[in-house]
């Protein structure tokens, strides 16, 4: 069966189904995705690392979280992922820190520009709102501009039910007394259609630092979040669709002062982003435009120092045509503005604020013998700083057994944040971007039925300029060089069983400046250098769907923050054995067990704080 590509009734570029496919030349389906481009195009005709989140696995991952999802992902780390469920959760993608990758929401960046390195917080978004998650790997500022050094997650939210209304509902309790809770209403008709949204999570939590004696007492810190989404459609004519949207989260979790340390401190975050979403239809092509304001506030509260406050303010506006030129040549064009603002009078610059103004291009060439390339570049103009190029070169060759060769060169940016730039501590509006370059070589081999393949990735990424702290002000001061293998397998036995695994093999060196001279060590601070995933999915019947996932983390290095200069400390290997089974009763009714570190191992992920042991999540997901 041919599917056809078409753009869901949300409105978005980004909001493809999961079940968009196409048939490939050597006749396996393949699954159509937006991310790696920024329209619609197959997986196999794009050089890049991608993975697809599907619908259907997000319905099987009831009772976890975001981080907990991406976190069983290749050659991803959620750092604080398995800890306590208030505590902040890092980013890493190949090795690469926290702040060198996107995240966005149907397409949309969203950013902190209050934050230290401007990453926005993952526990901010719900999981039951999301309709598909896509991730490309590897240096993407030529489309998406700063930050993506080493990746970007699109987090494509579900789109409105193809009838007048439908509701859905989702309500689940388990350990650590953690409940969930999901209510949405959405429909279309005629022109218009609407989509509102509404999530909460509580958990009592555990003690977020380890008692290191084991009689000290510790408190549970817990935490609560709620968040409402709502959309409206209009379908103006044959070509013009429009859509305003609004989004608030709410988040308090209760934290300790320090590792091994305990106390009433707690952390507070609201996120509010609105805006309008457009899309024209043209032959061959179509005409896309955003407009996205952004507003956080978080608040630290500190038994000891106490309350600390941060703002910031986001605006993005961008447009962008895609358009087949020929048989072969598609043409990518666009042009984003992006305005940051932290407001904070006790800033060198009070109330500091920054624009960029970034156009871009891209030309893709598709070829029924099997080769296809992509060849862009953006050009930035930072309000501060000034200039700079970023460019892609992303070839690939699809052989008639279905062997995919690609390789992938780049360079990307991280601009620096309006806290170093002109912040309270250190400022130096005279820093440079961060730059980096990746060279990235993938092979592709599938074999048995369709959707079973191997891949494998060699990768090696260098960042130059690395913005550091120095107590007179940030400079442009460090290296970092990363490198490593990943290794992918998905076997489809039939289409009630699968199993997918995967290696990843990291290593990374960073040159520094100690006592007037360049000094190179190894660095994958908290991210293993080894990690191993696997993986089996099997619907046993219609109404009975079971999984299990097994996850081997390897040693890891931190830095023991009590002691100055703070020393090394390793993290021990540790294996990770989760569960999922679920019923479906008259395909409305959907109940579900999720069982998470089965032989409730112990394990750190950060040194001096607890991680959740074996616990249960059990619910219920209707539709009506």
């Amino acid at each position: 069966m041919i599917y056809l590509i078409y753009i869901s009734s949300n409105f978005s570029a980004f909001s493809q189904t999961d079940h968009d496919t196409t048939i490939s030349r050597h006749g396996q389906l393949q699954e159509v995705v937006v991310t790696a481009t920024k329209f619609p195009k197959p997986a196999d005709q794009t050089g890049n690392a991608v993975i697809v989140i599907t619908h259907e696995q997000l319905l099987h991952s009831q009772g976890e979280t975001l981080s907990q999802i991406l976190d069983e992902q290749t050659g991803i780390t959620i750092n604080g992922a398995n800890s306590n469920y208030g505590k902040d959760k890092a980013i890493y993608i190949r090795g690469a820190g926290s702040d060198y990758a996107i995240v966005l929401l149907d397409g949309m960046p969203l950013y902190d520009p209050s934050g230290m390195g401007g990453a926005f917080d993952l526990r901010l978004i719900p999981v039951d709102d999301i309709e598909r998650i896509e991730i490309v790997k590897g240096g993407l500022s030529t489309l998406y501009g700063t930050d993506a050094i080493a990746g970007v997650i699109n987090i494509i939210t579900r789109h409105p039910a193809n009838k007048p209304i439908e509701g859905n509902a989702s309500v689940s309790y388990g350990s650590y007394q953690t409940l969930q809770a999901h209510a949405g209403l959405s429909g279309q008709k005629n022109k218009f259609s609407y989509d509102v949204q509404y999530d909460h999570l509580q958990s009592g939590g555990i003690s977020e630092a380890t008692d290191s004696t084991g009689k000290a007492g510790f408190d549970k810190d817990g935490m609560n979040s709620n968040a409402v989404l709502a959309r409206l459609g209009w379908q103006v004519n044959n070509h013009l669709q429009l859509q305003p949207f609004f989004r608030y989260d709410y988040f308090h979790g209760n934290t300790d002062a320090n590792s091994f340390t305990d106390s009433k401190d707690y952390y507070q975050a609201t996120d509010l982003n609105t805006g309008l979403q457009a899309h024209y239809q043209l032959t061959g092509g179509a005409v896309h435009a955003h407009y996205l304001y952004e507003n956080i506030r978080r608040t630290y509260h500190s038994e000891a120092y106490g309350d600390s406050h941060y703002k910031g303010l986001q605006q993005d506006a961008e447009i962008y045509w895609n358009q087949d030129l020929s048989k072969h040549i598609q043409l990518l064009a666009g042009l984003d503005y992006r305005y940051m603002k932290m407001p904070d009078t006790t800033a060198k610059k009070k109330n500091p604020s920054v624009y960029l103004l970034s156009p871009y291009v891209a030309w893709f060439w598709v070829n029924a013998t099997g080769f296809n390339v992509e060849i862009g570049g953006r050009f930035t103009h930072h309000q501060q700083y000034g200039d700079n190029f970023s460019f892609t070169f992303n070839p690939s060759f699809t052989f008639h057994s279905g062997v995919i060769l690609s390789a992938d060169i780049s360079s990307a940016f991280k601009a620096p944040t309006l806290t170093m730039l002109y912040g309270p501590y250190s400022p130096n509006p005279d820093l440079k971007p961060e730059t980096a370059y990746q060279y990235e070589v993938g092979l592709t081999v599938p074999y048995g039925l369709s959707g079973s393949d191997m891949r494998l990735t060699v990768f090696r990424r260098n960042i130059r300029n690395i913005i550091v702290y120095t107590p007179a002000k940030y400079i442009n001061q460090d290296k970092q060089r990363d490198w490593g293998i990943e290794y992918e397998n998905t076997l489809q036995l039939n289409q009630a069983l699968s199993f997918t695994g995967s290696f990843v093999f990291l290593n990374g060196q960073l040159t520094t400046l100690e006592n007037g001279k360049d000094t190179t060590y190894d660095n994958l601070l908290r991210k293993p250098q080894a990690a191993f995933k696997f993986s089996a999915q099997w619907q046993i019947t219609p109404q009975w769907y079971v999984s299990s996932s097994l996850e081997n983390i390897g040693a890891r290095t931190d830095l023991d923050f009590n002691t100055y200069p703070y020393v090394p400390v390793t993290l021990k290997a540790y294996t990770l054995w989760n569960a999922f089974v679920s019923y479906t009763l008259q395909k409305k009714y959907m109940f579900f067990l999720q069982l998470r570190n089965l032989t409730n191992a112990k394990y750190a992920e950060v040194y001096g704080y607890n991680t959740l042991g074996f616990h249960v999540q059990g619910g219920i997901r209707a539709r009506f």
